[in-house]
């Protein structure tokens, strides 16, 4: 039978699995993990919305107001109309795309089409994957990336410890204080 510091032990390392699960997917996945995160824990009150840039496609989170979208770009709030057929689905959320020139409507999809023509999926994560995995000209990445792993495994090591203290002076306790 579980006592109540194993059940606080077992609690705290699903948590502690938990964040770095959470952590690992926002290092590599970027700023569209982040969003399609918001979206996905909105329960249908937000839209996945990608913008079409000069540089590409970029994703945002829209809120829905009745038959408009409320979104930011640059910083500055921006209100875009839903046409029908412009929403579509995007790893099991809503998505909208959208040309960022001219934001006062959305892209309308014909019927059957779930992206634009010039939008990739396959490539845009692609793209995203080599962005989050290219070597940085001055190092100052890698060295980012080293400090943050050695502080979580610093973390590990110290529960780990603190785990192996507690589970000796309970043993001790048992004995008689002979340990």
């Amino acid at each position: 039978m579980m006592e109540g510091l194993d059940v606080l032990v077992m609690i705290v390392s699903m948590f502690a699995s938990f964040v770095l699960g959470v952590i690992g997917m926002l290092m590599f996945g970027g700023r569209t993990s982040l969003n399609y995160l918001m979206v996905k824990m909105s329960r249908g009150r937000k839209v996945l919305l990608f913008g079409k840039t000069g540089f590409g496609w970029e994703s945002y989170v829209a809120k829905k107001k009745e038959s408009n979208l409320e979104w930011k770009l640059n910083k500055s709030p921006v209100k875009t109309s839903i046409t029908d057929g412009s929403v579509t689905r995007y790893a099991r959320v809503d998505a909208v795309f959208v040309d960022t020139k001219n934001i006062a409507n959305t892209l309308s999809l014909k019927n059957g089409v779930m992206y634009p023509d010039d939008f990739d999926p396959v490539v845009f994560d692609n793209l995203l994957i080599r962005a989050m995995t290219r070597p940085s000209v001055d190092g100052n990445d890698d060295l980012k990336k080293l400090v943050i792993i050695v502080l979580i495994l610093v973390g590990l090591i110290a529960f780990g410890v603190l785990f192996t203290y507690l589970k000796v002076t309970e043993l001790a306790g048992n004995f008689g204080g002979v340990i």
